[in-house]
C-alpha cells in the first residue's frame, strides 16, 4: 500500500471520532459478547479491516483519493462497475457503490470522452423539378427471362410528370451502350436532361452524359 495513503487513512481513523476510536475500543478491548457480533472487523497496524479489505473511514478527501487512484491512475479512467471492483480488491466503505458513481458523473474527462450515439441526418427527398424530362431516374430490371435476345429493361422515370419510357437491353450493358440507347429511346424525344438519377451510382450516371 501508499504509504502517504496508509498514513492518511490511520489519520482518517484517529480524527472519526463517531465511528473510528469507538470501534478500535470495542475491537481492542471490548466485552466478548459485544466483540462477538464483530468478528468480520479486525484492527491491524493503526487500520481496520472489514473481511480482509481495508476500512475507509467517513472522510470524503480518502474515498476520493482511493477512487482516483484505481480510476484515474491504474489502467484510465474506466467505467463504474470495473472501477468498484479494483477497489473492493483491497478498500471497503459503507455506500462505496453510490460515491464511485457520482465521483465518475461528476469526471470532466470520463463525460467529454464518453461515446455519444450517431447523430441520424434527416435524409433531403430529392426536390421535385419544374419542368418535364428535366430531371429523370434510370434504373435497371435485370434477370428476366430473355426475349428477342434482352434480358433486361432500362427504366427511365421524369420525375416530374412520373411518365416512363421503357427500353430493351442486357445485364451487362456499358455506360456507352447505355448512353446510345437513351439517345435513340428517350432524348430525341424528350431533349437532354439536366440531371440523371442512376441505381448504379453517380458516376455511372456521369459516364453516360460525357
Amino acid at each position: 500500500m501508499n504509504l502517504d495513503l496508509k498514513a492518511a487513512l490511520k489519520e482518517g481513523i484517529e480524527a472519526d471520532r463517531v465511528t473510528g476510536e469507538k470501534l478500535k475500543q470495542i475491537l481492542t478491548s471490548g466485552p466478548r459478547h459485544i466483540t462477538k457480533g464483530l468478528q468480520d472487523w479486525n484492527y491491524e497496524d493503526g487500520l481496520f479491516l472489514y473481511k480482509g479489505l481495508i476500512y475507509v473511514p467517513n472522510n470524503e478527501n480518502l474515498k476520493c483519493k482511493v477512487t482516483q487512484m484505481f480510476h484515474d491512475n491504474v489502467m484510465g479512467h474506466l467505467g463504474q462497475w470495473k472501477t468498484i471492483e479494483l477497489i473492493t480488491w483491497e478498500y471497503w466503505w459503507p455506500g462505496i457503490t453510490e460515491f464511485v458513481k457520482a465521483y465518475i458523473k461528476g469526471c470532466a474527462i470520463c463525460q467529454t470522452t464518453k461515446i455519444q450515439p450517431p447523430v441520424k441526418v434527416p435524409i433531403k427527398p430529392n426536390e421535385i423539378p419544374q419542368g418535364l424530362w428535366e430531371t429523370i431516374t434510370m434504373d435497371f430490371i435485370t434477370d428476366l427471362p430473355t426475349s428477342k435476345g434482352y434480358d433486361s429493361i432500362l427504366t427511365v422515370v421524369d420525375r416530374h410528370s412520373k411518365a416512363i419510357i421503357l427500353s430493351p437491353c442486357n445485364k451487362n450493358i456499358t455506360a456507352v451502350e447505355t448512353s446510345q440507347l437513351l439517345l435513340d429511346n428517350i432524348w430525341k424525344q424528350t431533349g437532354f436532361p439536366l440531371a440523371i438519377i442512376s441505381d448504379r451510382g453517380p458516376q455511372f450516371a456521369a459516364q453516360v452524359t460525357q
